[in-house]
Formats: structure tokens, sequence, C-alpha cells
């Protein structure tokens, strides 16, 4: 069972997940088109939250399957080629049809059973199908000028996923070898890293990323409250720069 941290009833995820497309869709279509998706092609995407690139697909494939775990925000969009599915990758039965094209961006570093999400999402290629796959190594996450404060809010929020949801930080440097490990050909991988400026719509992610954890952090004595409200001030502030993960891609696929 799948143990996401980040409630999609919370008032201001729309606006999250907004932040996550702004900084990523340029990146993930790019990769989709070099992969070669086409009219008549059938394409999966897992975790498929706020919906901008099942849009995308659903105007260049041929059907589009979208899951989550809630899809509220799925059931918005308007396309006669979309199936919308709630749908836990690690725990579900999955479905029978195979596909094409299977892509999942920010979904397998949540979830504990990482190793059994991925053969599952493997399973459901068709002969010569491709696996796209999109994780974060938070290594290079910083915010220009440094601070001490904005390092320990960056790091309580981590440790506070890693030890109660069993997120991996580092899953995106894995990601080349683990798409070896299950069987899949041709596997590449690139990385994509941002440097933000506050006042800019992908900056959004992170300062709400912060916002939504201010009370379980609290809670938990991992970072006071006024803490976390200057490390968002300070987030906000036009003189600083965010510098985000490097967004790891990586892509092969299945035997023919």
């Amino acid at each position: 069972m799948s143990t996401y941290l980040y409630d999609a009833s919370w008032r201001q995820e729309r606006e999250r997940l907004a932040g996550i497309e702004s900084l990523w869709d340029p990146g993930t279509i790019r990769q989709m088109e070099a992969l070669g998706v086409a009219e008549g092609w059938t394409c999966l995407e897992i975790g498929a939250g706020g919906g901008a690139i099942v849009e995308w697909l659903c105007g260049r494939a041929g059907r589009v399957v979208a899951t989550d775990l809630d899809t509220r925000f799925l059931e918005a969009i308007e396309a006669p080629n979309l199936e919308v599915r709630r749908h836990d990758i690690a725990a579900d039965e999955l479905p029978d049809e195979r596909f094409d094209l299977v892509h999942a961006r920010l979904v397998l570093e949540h979830l504990p059973g990482r190793d059994t999400a991925l053969e599952r999402m493997v399973s459901l290629l068709a002969p010569g199908g491709r696996l796209l796959i999109e994780d974060y190594d938070w290594s290079s996450y910083g915010v220009e000028p440094r601070s001490e404060l904005g390092e320990r809010a960056a790091e309580a929020v981590l440790a506070f996923m890693e030890e109660v949801a069993g997120f991996d930080r580092a899953y995106g440097r894995r990601l080349i070898g683990e798409l070896r490990r299950v069987g899949l050909e041709g596997v590449e991988a690139e990385g994509r890293l941002r440097l933000i400026d506050p006042r800019s719509p992908g900056a959004d992610f992170y300062r709400l990323s912060l916002a939504a954890m201010r009370d379980p952090l609290a809670e938990q004595g991992r970072l006071a409250a006024h803490e976390t409200d200057a490390v968002l001030a300070m987030l906000e502030d036009r003189d600083s720069t965010i510098i985000s993960p490097v967004m790891v891609a990586a892509w092969g696929r299945a035997p023919r």
C-alpha cells in the first residue's frame, strides 16, 4: 500500500502540482516526443497528479489511461480517448491490457515497495513498449544565499518523508541501473536541473511543499512553526535563487 504524505484535498494542492508542471513538463514532453509517442499508441500515466501530461498525451496518442490514488484533478479533463482510474500501482490488481508507453514521474521515489512497483510497471508494457521513469536526486538542492535554517528545513522534510513513508531522496541516480535490472533494452538516462527565480511559477512547488508540511513537522518536533514560516519567507525573497534537485529521466523498451 502506498503512503503518500501530500493530501490532494489540501486547498493549495493543485497550485503545488502546477509548480511541478511548470518546472518539468517541457522536459517530459521532449522525452516522450523522442520516444515516438504518436497516434495509435496506447499510453499509461501512473500517478498522473494534476493531469497536464495526460492532456498532452490525449492530444498526441490514440488511447490514454491515467491513474492516481486520488483522481479529483484528472476527472476534470474532457477528452474522448481518456480513461481515468483510481489505482495504487504498489498494491491494486493490474489491468489485463498492455501499453506502448508507461510513464511515472515522482512516483517510485515515494514507494517503500518501489522495486516491486517498477517490475509491475514493466509487466504492463507491450512487446517493444517504452517505459519512461522520472525521479529526483536531491543531492544538488539548495537556496542561495545559503542559510543554515533553510538547509535544516530541507533536511527535516526529507528525513520526515524517509522515516514515515519510505521515501528515497537519491532514487533518481539509481534509475538507469534499475531499468537494466528489470530487463529493459536500450536503457538511457539524463538529468535536468533548474535554477529557479522565486517569482517564477516553478518556485511554488518548493514553497507549497514546505507549507504543506508545516504542521506535521511542528507536531513531531522536527521544525518549529515559526522556523518554517521564516524559510517560507526566504523562498519568496526576490534576491534568492532555488537550486532544484536533479530530475533524472530514464527510459528503455521491453523486448519484442
